[in-house]
């Protein structure tokens, strides 16, 4: 049987694995996007490379959250590093999320538009610095040492939160979903 700090250990590198190259590739894409007035062949490799590992990532990291929680020692949460990754995970997948609809509803095209690209290339690179943080406290709880050093430290405490405290984040984080979801403008597709 294979323990679930195994499986852990491979969510983590398929989920890391992909979201460094969806990152790596957005901010290439984004860069070509401020540089050229038509798309190159390179610009749509690193569009569909951006989009392929963006998917991939965002499907591993859920799995590397549950084995996380199954494989750490007591309950899963008790330590302020454990308890600030599960919180930066689900902000990642919300970014990846945002990242994602943006890229899939308005089309490659988007890149063309300075605004768009410039939200869409700022966001990605915001979600993968996210990924590469939860990265860098999983190193400083398991081996003591992190991506980040020193920049680590505040990280390390964490405020506890109480039940009614916990009861109206998620009522204002639904709150803002719904807003999002419903309110706001639709995006069209760029031709």
């Amino acid at each position: 049987m294979i323990g679930a700090g195994t499986l852990h250990v491979v969510a983590t590198e398929l989920a890391i694995g992909n979201i460094a190259l969806a990152g790596a590739t957005i901010m290439l894409r984004l860069l070509l996007s401020l540089r050229e007035e038509t798309p190159s062949k390179l610009a749509e490799i690193l569009d569909n490379a951006s989009l392929v590992a963006a998917i991939a990532g965002l499907t591993a990291i859920p799995l590397a959250i549950f084995t996380g929680v199954a494989a750490a020692p007591g309950d899963g949460l008790d330590d302020p590093l454990l308890f600030n990754k599960m919180i930066l995970s689900w902000i990642a997948i919300g970014l990846w999320g945002a990242w994602l609809h943006g890229r899939l509803t308005m089309g490659p095209k988007l890149w063309q538009n300075r605004s768009l690209a410039w939200t869409q290339g700022l966001m990605g690179m915001a979600a993968c610095g996210c990924v590469l943080t939860i990265a860098t406290l999983g190193g400083k709880f398991s081996r003591g040492e992190s991506l980040m050093g020193p920049l680590s430290k505040p990280l390390e405490y964490s405020i506890a939160m109480g039940t009614g405290s916990a009861a109206l984040t998620l009522i204002a984080a639904v709150a803002a979903l719904v807003s999002v979801l419903w309110m706001m403008p639709k995006p069209e597709k760029i031709e």
